[in-house]
């Protein structure tokens, strides 16, 4: 980290919790190469300067690290400029992230979308492949199973008479645009296997059992596993992960409600994080009660602007 000591001056001044601090050290270090280059603190270079190197960091990143990268360098200018009025340039108040375009690098905006991307990145689901496997696990993610749940749903807890999956207590929703892939997963019990030579064709038979996601061994049937292999599968995609698509469904759901005339809320999601995160967070329960509330509320509006919903 360049000019380490005043900049953890800084940290430990503005910042109350040990992660916190760790996590702003971590992202002003981002800057350090360049900062180096210039022979001086990034908080007295000018916009010109200061831009292009704060697109190229964040580019790699996250749009919450970039968010948080955003206000910890605002945050580190006005401290500055208390105790150096003269030496602070206007460049790290005018920087203006590109958040919207990489946030919708991570969202799809209905089950139609992410069925279009699905489709684009993996084998349909009429060929029977593995890749019927990994479809019905992003799907999940999208009706809102958590993801540790996600190789435990069972075929018999697949009710395609009601559209839904009656999973640990909770019934969760099949997209209409998902019913092949998941009718291929419920009645066939082998898997197609692709060779380089399309002349040949030959199948694998499914593991015994009856987890929906299973495979052609144990191995491949693990959730480490499946994760695995999508990551270097869609490594050219952002936006196919558990996690993202788990969003993104929240969101979907939460903006038919209110088409249907009801008032969103995210009470019940909040509540289930806390009880998450209850003895591992140092934030008061009641401080981040309200954090979650806001960051929910925020995403929401944000996922809806991204893709003008009305």
């Amino acid at each position: 980290m360049y000019n380490e000591e005043q900049k953890m001056a800084f940290i430990t001044a503005s910042y109350q919790y040990d992660a916190k601090r760790e996590s702003v050290a971590g992202l002003f270090a981002l800057f350090a190469p360049y900062e180096e280059s210039w022979g001086d603190d990034l908080v007295r270079q000018q916009i010109g300067r200061l831009q292009p190197a704060f697109d190229e960091i964040t580019k790699s990143i996250s749009a919450t690290k970039t968010r948080a990268l955003l206000s910890a360098l605002k945050k580190y200018r006005l401290w500055y400029l208390e105790t150096h009025p003269n030496a602070v340039s206007a460049g790290v108040a005018l920087l203006k992230p590109n958040i919207e375009d990489k946030l919708r690098d991570y969202m799809v905006a209905s089950p139609t979308h992410l069925k279009l991307i699905l489709d684009q990145v993996l084998d349909a689901p009429e060929m029977g492949t593995q890749d019927c496997i990994y479809r019905v696990y992003l799907w999940l993610a999208f009706a809102g199973v958590p993801c540790e749940r996600a190789t435990l749903v069972t075929v018999d807890e697949v009710d395609f008479r009601l559209m839904q999956i009656h999973h640990d207590g909770r019934d969760y929703k099949i997209f209409p645009e998902s019913l092949v892939e998941f009718h291929w997963l419920c009645e066939s019990g082998s898997i197609v296997h692709v060779h380089k030579n399309p002349e040949i064709k030959s199948s694998r038979p499914r593991i015994e059992g009856n987890e929906l996601l299973r495979g052609t061994s144990k191995e491949n049937s693990q959730l480490e596993c499946i994760r695995k292999y999508l990551s270097n599968r869609l490594i050219k995609t952002k936006t196919l992960t558990y996690d993202n698509m788990l969003t993104c469904g929240l969101y979907y759901n939460k903006f038919e409600l209110e088409r249907a005339g009801c008032e969103v809320s995210f009470a019940e999601e909040t509540e289930q994080r806390l009880a998450e995160i209850a003895d591992t967070s140092e934030t008061p329960v009641v401080r981040y009660r309200w954090l979650l509330q806001d960051r929910f509320q925020k995403g929401y509006i944000q996922w809806k602007s991204l893709f003008k919903t009305e």
